[in-house]
């Protein structure tokens, strides 16, 4: 079994979630990322990826309304497909998206931010390990902005499955998350 097929059987997986079990995922999700917040208030500049609820995403929206009441400036990015790149634009409420050609949230602002900018990355994921090591959506436009950023800046996944004991298939680009969080739990790494 490769990366591949995980990524396959971890989405499906995921979209078995009943409504109610989802809502109640995400709350505590949201609750224990600011509960992480809290103790990392030093923390300014955070991108998050305008989540999809219909594809049973964790819902990122509260947590951008929640972050932009505590004062933090956010950030999320748009998808330039053919250069298999990101560029990243402050949002000001969680409504600051449109959907792309393919139907993935991106924020409404022209003006741009440096990667380099960000204290904290949010970043999706279909399944994550205890070692940080995290399964993506496969088109490695994370592990690039992720290369980009600042040392220590934070990268942390948001999921709504357990972590998983190990991912064997990592490869060498790559990049390990600093914690993740879910309903369960707050996993540094």
């Amino acid at each position: 079994m490769n990366k591949q097929v995980l990524r396959s059987m971890f989405l499906e997986k995921r979209l078995t979630l009943r409504p109610a079990e989802y809502a109640l995922r995400n709350t505590l999700m949201i609750e224990n990322c600011k509960q992480f917040l809290t103790a990392h208030s030093e923390l300014k500049h955070v991108h998050i990826f305008g989540s999809m609820p219909t594809k049973l995403e964790p819902d990122t929206a509260p947590l951008i309304d929640w972050l932009l009441l505590e004062q933090k400036q956010v950030y999320s990015s748009k998808t330039h497909w053919k250069k298999r790149s990101l560029s990243h634009h402050p949002i000001n409420h969680s409504a600051d998206f449109r959907p792309d050609s393919r139907g993935i949230p991106e924020p409404t602002s022209s003006q741009e931010a440096q990667a380099t900018l960000f204290d904290l990355v949010f970043v999706p994921l279909i399944s994550f390990d205890e070692s940080g090591n995290r399964i993506g959506y496969g088109a490695g436009l994370y592990d690039r902005f992720l290369a980009e950023l600042k040392p220590e800046c934070k990268k942390v996944g948001l999921a709504i499955t357990p972590p998983l004991n190990t991912i064997p298939y990592a490869d060498t680009h790559d990049i390990p998350l600093s914690a993740c969080i879910n309903h369960l739990g707050i996993y540094t790494f």
